[in-house]
């Protein structure tokens, strides 16, 4: 299989919220699900920081059928994210997000932790709740991703690539609605959708995150992509909650040309995911989620469980 399916899992720092509603019950805390990002702001001056820990592992792929097929030696990548948000007012908040991963295959490994492409995110919003925190929220955002991550001039390891050199950008709108059920338990609901136009075309040398070997020289022109997400998340108590969560991503053609202008395509690929959790609150400041997000369908993309935690701390 080729491995230009890899990819990191869009993964957002997300806020708790704790209040006293209009009618004097505590609302009550969520860390947020795994993928969605947050739609409600920080306070000015407030930091949420909130590490990732992911054990993706690859056990085949879909074909430009959305056919399963497994493979007989499965991909395996540690994944570390580290986002961290910062209120700059009461409605505007700024995002970076850091990521590094390490890849192993039957054939090999990685050079040890690999540095992945980063993240910077402005996030406006444009709805807030209600004085009781129910009631509809609304934002847009921007993310800009910097290609730090290495993924061409890789004739030594091909494993090491952890990025694909596409500098991309990423506009959003978000809602959010925290309810209360008439056996007075809370449900937040959260959706999202991204669309991202054709970035820069990418300059390509040697063996790369594209299939390319040594002493290739080209570029590579990625087509639009989208993100539509949606999540729901149920307080049993002040301390837990169970979290569900679909995500569908669909990334579009791209088309290779080398130095002697031949050219050909990598198909467009999408994929359908759910990712369940549960989440664990010490306080109303720091919480712990854990869940599994896994792939149910797709096309030309691979068939991945990848497990993982984040630890949500609000400064």
């Amino acid at each position: 299989m080729s491995f230009r399916h890899l990819r990191y899992t869009a993964l957002l720092a997300l806020v708790p919220a704790t209040a006293l509603a209009a009618d004097g019950r505590e609302a009550p805390n969520f860390t947020g699900p795994l993928v969605t990002p947050a739609v409600n702001t920080l306070p000015a001056g407030r930091l949420n920081i909130e590490p990732y820990l992911v054990f993706a592992n690859v056990r085949g792929a879909y074909d430009n059928d959305g056919s399963p097929h497994s493979v007989k030696h499965h991909a395996r990548q540690w994944q570390l994210a580290l986002p961290m948000i910062y209120g700059l007012g009461d409605t505007t908040a700024v995002q970076l997000t850091l990521t590094g991963a390490r890849l192993s295959t039957h054939g090999g490994h990685a050079d040890g932790l690999r540095m992945g492409d980063t993240v910077v995110r402005l996030q406006q919003r444009l709805t807030g709740p209600g004085a009781d925190g129910t009631g509809w929220v609304s934002s847009v955002s921007v993310a800009q991703r910097l290609p730090t991550g290495a993924y061409h001039h890789l004739d030594t390891n091909p494993l090491n690539g952890m990025g694909n050199g596409a500098a991309r950008t990423l506009l959003a709108y978000g809602v959010q609605k925290l309810q209360y059920l008439p056996d007075g338990q809370a449900v937040r609901w959260r959706g999202q959708f991204a669309w991202s136009p054709n970035p820069r075309h990418v300059n390509v040398h040697g063996t790369s995150a594209y299939g390319t070997g040594r002493g290739f020289r080209g570029v590579a022109r990625h087509g639009q992509a989208w993100n539509l997400s949606a999540a729901a998340e149920y307080a049993l108590d002040a301390r837990w909650v169970l979290v569900n969560e679909i995500v569908f991503n669909r990334t579009g053609m791209v088309r290779m040309k080398d130095a002697a202008q031949h050219a050909w395509k990598l198909r467009p690929s999408h994929d359908l995911s759910l990712a369940p959790a549960v989440e664990y609150h010490f306080n109303a400041t720091l919480g712990l989620i854990a869940g599994v997000q896994f792939s149910v369908a797709g096309r030309n993309a691979s068939r991945y469980v990848a497990p993982q935690a984040a630890l949500n701390m609000v400064l």
